[in-house]
Formats: C-alpha cells, sequence, structure tokens
C-alpha cells in the first residue's frame, strides 16, 4: 500500500486549520499543522511535503513571504504549494502564481471538501517533480 501525501498548513486560525486537518487526515493523509508563518517555515526547512497550504494573511510571515521562503531555500522547493486568501479582488492571482509557483489560490470561504478532492487530485497527478512520500508495497 502507498503511503498517502505529506501535507502542512500554515494557518493561523486555529478553528481553521483544526477543520482543515480533520478532513484530511479522514482521508488519510498525514498532516502537519503550523499556527504561523514563521513557525510553517522552520518546519519547511527540515521536513519534506508533498502539498503545502498556505493562509495569504498572517500575522509575522504572511503565506506569501513563506512560500517565498520554501521555494527559495528548504527541502520543499518543488512541493505543490497551494495559497487561501479572502482577499480575492486583492490579489494578483497570475502574478503569485507565476512568481511563487502556485498549484491553485483558494478564496475563502471554502469547503474543506474541497481542499481534499485537491490533495487527492494531487496524488492521482503528483506532475514532473513527483511526490516527497515514500511509496511503499506490502506484500
Amino acid at each position: 500500500m502507498a503511503s498517502r501525501l505529506r501535507i502542512l498548513i500554515a494557518e493561523d486560525n486555529r478553528v481553521l486549520a483544526d477543520v482543515m486537518r480533520f478532513n484530511l487526515e479522514a482521508e488519510g493523509f498525514e498532516v502537519t499543522v503550523a499556527h504561523n508563518g514563521q513557525k510553517a517555515l522552520g518546519i519547511a526547512q527540515t521536513e519534506c511535503f508533498d502539498l503545502i497550504i498556505s493562509d495569504y494573511q498572517m500575522p509575522g510571515l504572511s503565506g506569501e513571504e513563506l512560500l517565498r521562503g520554501i521555494r527559495a531555500d528548504s527541502v520543499n522547493t518543488t512541493a505543490v504549494c497551494v495559497l487561501c486568501s479572502a482577499k480575492g479582488y486583492e490579489l494578483d492571482e497570475e502574478q503569485l502564481k507565476d512568481e511563487l509557483g502556485l498549484h491553485s489560490i483558494v478564496m475563502k470561504p471554502f469547503s474543506p471538501r474541497d481542499l481534499v478532492v485537491l490533495a487527492q487530485e494531487i496524488e492521482t497527478n503528483p506532475g514532473p517533480t513527483g511526490l516527497c512520500a515514500t511509496k511503499l508495497v506490502l506484500s
């Protein structure tokens, strides 16, 4: 059986982070949560993730700054990244996607189920960089 995606969630809203974690773990994904960008960056420097989901607006280190740091210098430079934001009309989505290599930008409010579907799609079609998760076959 293959291991599931390893997912890092960077979200300062603890209730939303818990809801996201619950839904993703219920589908068998391995989830790590950081409640601010600085903690997420520290985790991303040493642990490998297949998917990184970050809030855009967090205190200290924004989601944009976090993902720039991850892309510049971490073991996750090729991880699939998704940015979540309530600032839809204020963001230049195409510029952010290009500059940060984002898979997508998800606008709040969203259904946690949408993230599960997104993670399942990424797991099925990981793209050219492959997956960080170690694939195991048990006999």
